[in-house]
């Protein structure tokens, strides 16, 4: 048996911080981890509250049944509303699955959320929205003919399911020049310093793609900037000129 004093001096060598961890005063433990976290708004940058912010700011236009549908999501559809979080490629490793008609991979096998998923996005709503925005640019481009020198604005004929086929794609909208538009490399939207050079084109595609981001990949600009890259590469891909640009939409982060 062990005095106070051998003791003392032998616990160092059967025991470690690193091992063992340290104590913590727990009276600020909610509020360290929600600083930890990010603090309030990073913790619901991960959620679906960042894809509804603007219907939950509609305030008036919305009906007292739509507004309390809206509330009670957070709990009634907890699943749901945490699936940035929750459903992640490195958490659920090497398994990824497609779910129909859409273009959203699932990382892990969690049947509540594969159910309200598919009630979301049912009766084609992922083609739909991709396609409404597609009508929305042309609208725009239609208006801004003069200032952007187009002569024609074409809606391109697609198959369907280029809305949700994610290993090659097409032009959805193609720009005819009143002129020619000098051209630059790639780059990005954020970028201030395009390099122009002495290549000109009469045409110009716009591609739309949609996609639901997750905690660990929701940068969509890099997305935009990786499938651009292989949409023009690839030999699968069709596009009517070497010029275009890719329009990437992340339906929980955007």
């Amino acid at each position: 048996m062990l005095t106070g004093l051998e003791a003392s001096k032998t616990w160092p060598d059967w025991g470690s911080d690193i091992h063992d961890g340290k104590l913590w005063n727990l009276n600020n433990y909610r509020t360290d981890m929600i600083q930890a976290l990010g603090g309030v708004e990073g913790i619901l940058e991960h959620t679906l509250c960042k894809g509804l912010q603007r219907i939950f700011q509609r305030g008036k236009e919305l009906t007292n049944a739509q507004r309390s549908g809206l509330n009670q999501i957070p709990n009634r559809h907890f699943t749901s509303w945490w699936s940035p979080t929750i459903d992640r490629a490195n958490v659920y490793v090497d398994f990824q699955v497609q779910l129909n008609f859409t273009g959203i991979f699932m990382h892990g096998k969690i049947p509540t959320l594969k159910i309200s998923l598919i009630q979301i996005f049912r009766v084609h709503l992922w083609l739909k929205i991709r396609e409404s925005v597609v009508l929305d640019l042309c609208q725009v481009f239609d208006q801004e003919l003069d200032a952007l020198e187009v002569e024609t604005v074409q809606k391109e004929t697609i198959h369907r399911r280029k809305s949700y086929k994610m290993n090659s794609s097409c032009a959805d909208i193609l720009l005819f020049a009143a002129y020619k538009w000098n051209t630059s490399k790639p780059s990005l939207l954020a970028d201030s310093k395009d390099v122009i050079d002495n290549t000109t084109s009469e045409k110009y595609w716009i591609g739309v793609q949609l996609r639901r981001g997750d905690y660990d990949s929701h940068d969509v600009v890099c997305y935009a900037r990786a499938k651009f890259l292989t949409y023009t590469t690839d030999k699968m891909s069709v596009n009517p000129s070497a010029t275009g640009v890719m329009i990437g939409i992340d339906l929980a982060y955007n």
